[in-house]
């Protein structure tokens, strides 16, 4: 995990680095985790982002490639999270799933939770799905 600090205490950016196996998204919530603590997060936005984390890492998991980077940067009232893969040849989408679906829902979380999010592809080295949340729910 490679990290950088706001000299005020308030900003910051931290950023985590993970493979593409199926452990990814609990270790990304477990790093996440702890720059949290370090920040000290509170409930409910410190739920609210490992949820979107988890989801945007297994999202790249699925349908992305390596390497997976989380970027995390932290403002006065947002938290803003990055997720970038290698695949250069997906956007995101959301999908209607039916409710037995075991997958599929993972865009309509971070739909609810987050204020905005969106995409972008990242020139030599895929796309970047982003959202921000509120630290004040």
């Amino acid at each position: 995990m490679d990290a950088s600090h706001g000299v005020d205490g308030v900003g910051g950016t931290e950023v985590i680095e993970l493979d593409g196996d199926p452990d990814a998204p609990a270790r990304g919530r477990h790093a996440l985790s702890e720059i949290l603590d370090g920040w000290g997060f509170a409930e409910p936005a410190r739920e609210d982002v490992l949820l979107v984390v988890s989801e945007l890492v297994t999202n790249a998991v699925l349908h992305g490639a390596e390497p997976i980077v989380v970027t995390v940067v932290r403002a006065a009232e947002r938290v803003r999270v990055e997720v970038t893969d290698g695949a250069t040849d997906a956007s995101p989408h959301s999908n209607r799933v039916p409710p037995e679906a075991e997958t599929g829902r993972g865009l309509s979380v971070v739909t609810r939770l987050a204020a905005a999010w969106g995409w972008r592809a990242s020139p030599g080295r895929g796309k970047t799905v982003w959202a921000e949340l509120p630290l004040q729910s």
